[in-house]
């Protein structure tokens, strides 16, 4: 592996599905003594920190495509202790960035692998910088159809970046194999977010009511180390702006939004 990512909490691992049905047939027998898998592959979610230096590797797991507008595979080895799991095939199903205040940036990866079996243990060398941190995230809004101007007011901010790949089981074929051949994008990828906001002026939701669109780009920075996620046309499709209540809460807006892609469609 060229890229180590370390967890910050017990979670979810990607496990292999091996898809059993048993069968109950008229057959002189009273019950369940058949069964098959319907195809064997691996799938699952888990949730890595952002680190300074390993962004890049991971945002061109994440976002790139060939030619033929097909994702990139890659190899993972997960070390659950006592079981090193090997996947060779994998795609990013999803993908999702959380930038909350007072936490390290995440993300969450949904991947989808057309093989995994147990491995060996390797040598990792995990990267020995913390993770980003919300203090270094700098956000920038562009509004009333302005050009893009610092904004501090935000204190949560989700992008989930959907690769529309068709489901495992779509890759089974009439072939000796007991594994998907195939694993493909059904289409360009699809971006879906949501911000939450305090209610210092109108400017997003003055963009919401009259469909104006707006444009949203996120840096982390630290030292020489740089990455950043830019939606140069964000529409906001949903503003639960409610009433205030006591005089005692602050008012807070929560949006949603779909990043678009270029009006010539030939860009993200």
């Amino acid at each position: 592996p060229d890229t180590w990512l370390p967890v910050t909490d017990a979670q979810e691992s990607i496990e292999l599905q091996k898809n059993y049905i048993t069968l109950d047939m008229a057959d002189t027998n009273q019950y369940e003594n058949t069964y098959l898998s319907t195809g064997e592959w691996a799938e699952g979610k888990i949730i890595v920190p952002v680190i300074p230096g390993v962004v890049t590797n991971l945002l061109s797991w994440i976002q790139d495509r060939d030619s033929y507008n097909q994702g990139k595979w890659a190899s993972l080895l997960i070390d659950c202790v006592n079981e090193i799991k090997k996947l060779t095939d994998a795609k990013i199903r999803t993908a999702t960035f959380d930038f909350v205040k007072a936490s390290p940036v995440t993300c969450t990866l949904d991947v989808a692998a057309l093989h995994m079996e147990a491995g060996t243990s390797a040598s990792p060398v995990m990267p020995a910088t913390a993770p980003y941190i919300y203090q270094e995230a700098d956000v920038e809004l562009a509004t009333g159809g302005g050009a893009l101007a610092e904004d501090v007011n935000c204190e949560a901010i989700s992008i989930t970046i959907d690769n529309m790949l068709e489901d495992s089981a779509d890759g089974m074929r009439l072939a000796a194999s007991g594994e998907p051949l195939q694993l493909y994008n059904t289409a360009g990828c699809r971006v879906r977010g949501s911000l939450s906001r305090d209610f210092v002026d109108n400017a997003v939701y003055a963009d919401f009511a009259d469909g104006e669109e707006a444009a949203l780009t996120i840096t982390l920075q630290r030292g020489a180390n740089t990455a950043s996620l830019t939606l140069p046309r964000v529409l906001y499709i949903g503003d639960s702006l409610g009433l205030p209540g006591s005089h005692e809460r602050r008012i807070r807006e929560s949006v949603q939004f779909v990043a678009l892609g270029s009006t010539d469609g030939e860009t993200a």
